[in-house]
């Protein structure tokens, strides 16, 4: 079993400050390696890895890989042993962890709801979104419309609500992509979801990549097949990169973990929901 998931609470809230020009990568790790505390086994060994400022990459591989492992070094709630992270360019070293968090955005399978309303929770990480930014961000999860036949709307306490555990789930990733963050990650965030919710997020990941960086674990292969780089991990490593037709003939693990996952085709993105 991998180590516990970082904690979403510990990301700053606030929108970060505008990307710098140019068209390099997001975060690179150089040669990482990284382990939970002295004398034990690194969790992760000399990991090479870049992240594009847009497009999807997803992370895969069985349990215990280090998939988790990287998302914490990414997050920067553990630092390497050796070898180093950069963010544009810049060392991980040289940056505060609050500038660092504040283009990173985290959603995980179990994402935490504050007490209050849905307004509240969407507007958690960032109070001074307009109303504006709050209807597209819910657009883009699909959820618009379902908000809007809530008697109290936004203001509906979502303790009480009828929203499923699916839609409120695309509620934790609506409250993420409105803070516009450089960094998307996803964290098993459709592990649990039914398959016309789990279209919905797939959805939203493309058309998020197309303007910033989405990140995602998955252990449902499904919802990784039409990313843009599959990384495939095993033992604290990547084994193999690339999209899906090629790693399958390409890489015998991957073969392994679609035919124990029996994928099917993806879902569309004009398939109803």
């Amino acid at each position: 079993m991998e180590p516990d998931a970082p904690a979403a609470s510990a990301v700053r809230q606030g929108r970060p400050d505008p990307r710098p020009a140019g068209d390099g990568p997001v975060i690179e790790l150089r040669g990482v390696t990284a382990a939970y505390g002295p004398g034990l086994e690194p969790a992760l060994r000399g990991v090479d890895l870049v992240i594009p400022r847009r497009g999807h990459i997803a992370i895969v591989g069985p349990s215990g890989a280090g998939k988790t492992t990287l998302f914490s070094l990414i997050l920067r709630f553990l630092e390497p042993q050796e070898g180093e992270l950069l963010m544009y360019g810049r060392p991980y070293r040289e940056q505060a962890h609050d500038d660092l968090r504040a283009r990173l955005a985290y959603v995980e399978q179990d994402t935490p709801v504050v007490p209050g309303t849905i307004g509240d929770n969407l507007l958690h990480a960032h109070p001074g979104a307009t109303p504006e930014e709050v209807r597209r961000v819910l657009a883009e999860v699909r959820l618009a419309d379902k908000i809007d036949s809530l008697d109290e709307g936004l203001d509906t306490p979502l303790s009480g609500s009828s929203l499923s555990g699916g839609q409120r789930q695309r509620i934790a990733l609506a409250r993420a992509l409105l803070r516009t963050p450089d960094v998307l990650l996803l964290d098993e965030a459709t592990a649990q979801l039914d398959g016309l919710t789990e279209a919905a997020v797939q959805d939203c990941i493309r058309d998020r990549a197309r303007s910033g960086a989405v990140v995602t674990i998955a252990h449902r292969l499904s919802t990784v097949i039409d990313a843009d780089t599959i990384i495939v991990m095993e033992d604290g490593r990547i084994r193999a990169a690339g999209g899906h037709e090629d790693l399958l003939a390409s890489d015998a693990l991957y073969r392994e973990l679609v035919k124990a996952l029996r994928i099917a085709a993806p879902v569309t993105a004009d398939q109803p929901l």
